[in-house]
């Protein structure tokens, strides 16, 4: 552990090109503590000022780039960021000389198994009557051939392995379920990775197609309502802190959330609070929702990581990260997270869904106290721009 008189130590991991894991980071800073940054160099947390160190993650080999990181900055915690960290992070719980660091992470390594599966997170919740909707386990096409056959309609295929609404499809009818199944249990193809990597200016998606592994699929009866997330701090089985909010708009029909409003919803608090302790779970961790007009919430899955709205506080306060620093011991400031009602726009995705939103110009969470970090975020979105009118000319000329 660290020594009494300096800060605790934090390694914040991050395999994607997302900004919210910066985020965290300065406000894990700011609440006190010393924290460092392993991800891949185009990622946003490598741009961004707020690790006070950085490590490189190479995308052809994470985990010994990982185990190095660790080594070197000799964290009390590791934070994963996306799924993949979470996996690599438990998977350095096979080193004996990290255990302990992972356990105090994650949690009990009795939970992994289950944390680290979004099927095996529904046959659970369902063991121990929590609500969500009617999920089947499909061992292949056949049994989700016969389950579309019985019905109802829509019904919502889900497969692990996947974020930000890629690893779902919603079946409006018997016809979508068999071009979902194939897109959905399929390996990416070369030229979809190829793309993505382009687009990411990173080599990340091709090594992944090339990791990639089959996963059970999943199917569930949809459920109508409101997008909702809740965002957890947690400590051996207990929720020391957490924040939920529901989405107001998002970056398309099954996306993340480019706009949310913080709620208060007992059913999302204690469902979370009754997983938490199940698992034995520590650190943060998000749990997805649908929430009825009469505020009855659905789990529909949990994520064993960090989520977009972790990071959030009330003015100049402190949020999640002030909890945190207090259950490791440390001097904390009071925790200040946003009140109900609270609308927030998340950056960039409102900007990026629409530039001329009129939520931009409420509480926009702009990163205005880490400019590095916003100046690649707005260059990242005029190589974007610029990418889609490239490829509407294509289109154009294609066409004739």
């Amino acid at each position: 552990m660290s020594d009494i008189m300096s800060p605790p130590r934090l390694l914040i991991v991050s395999t994607q090109p997302w900004p919210f894991p910066a985020r965290l980071c300065m406000a894990l800073r700011r609440a006190g503590f010393h924290v460092e940054g392993a991800s891949p160099p185009r990622a946003y947390l490598g741009r961004s000022a707020a690790p006070e160190t950085w490590h490189r993650l190479r995308p052809w080999r994470l985990l010994p780039d990982l185990a190095e990181a660790v080594g070197a900055a000799r964290p009390d915690r590791l934070i994963p960021c996306d799924d993949v960290s979470a996996m690599l992070v438990v998977a350095l719980h096979a080193d004996p000389a990290m255990r302990a660091t992972v356990e105090a992470s994650m949690g009990d390594p009795g939970g992994y198994r289950v944390a680290l599966s979004k099927g095996a997170q529904m046959a659970l919740a369902a063991e121990m009557g929590l609500p969500i909707p009617p999920t089947l386990h499909l061992p292949d096409r056949a049994a989700m051939d016969a389950a579309i056959a019985a019905g109802p309609m829509p019904r919502v295929l889900k497969v692990d392995g996947n974020w930000g609404g890629e690893g779902v499809a919603v079946l409006r009818d018997a016809a979508a379920a068999g071009p979902a199944w194939d897109r959905l249990t399929a390996p990416p193809s070369l030229f979809a990775a190829a793309k993505r990597s382009v687009r990411e200016r990173s080599v990340r998606a091709i090594v992944a197609r090339r990791e990639w592994r089959p996963s059970t699929p999943h199917l569930q009866e949809f459920s109508a309502g409101i997008p909702a997330n809740r965002a957890v701090l947690c400590e051996g089985g207990r929720v020391l802190a957490g924040l939920s909010v529901t989405a107001l708009e998002t970056a398309g029909a099954s996306g993340p959330a480019t706009v949310v409003r913080v709620i208060d919803n007992p059913v999302m608090n204690a469902t979370a609070e009754a997983f938490v302790a199940r698992l034995g779970l520590s650190g943060f961790h998000g749990f997805d929702f649908m929430v009825a007009p009469d505020g009855a919430a659905l789990m529909l899955e949990m994520n064993p990581r960090v989520t977009p709205i972790c990071h959030l506080s009330r003015g100049d306060g402190h949020g999640l990260a002030a909890a945190l620093l207090a259950a490791m011991g440390g001097d904390a400031p009071p925790v200040s997270l946003p009140a109900p009602g609270d609308t927030i726009a998340l950056f960039p995705n409102e900007w990026m869904r629409d530039p001329a939103s009129s939520h931009l110009r409420g509480w926009h969470d702009a990163p205005w106290d880490d400019p590095p970090l916003l100046h690649a975020s707005i260059a990242d979105m005029a190589a974007t721009e610029r990418m889609e009118r490239v490829r509407d000319r294509l289109r154009r000329l294609s066409s004739r």
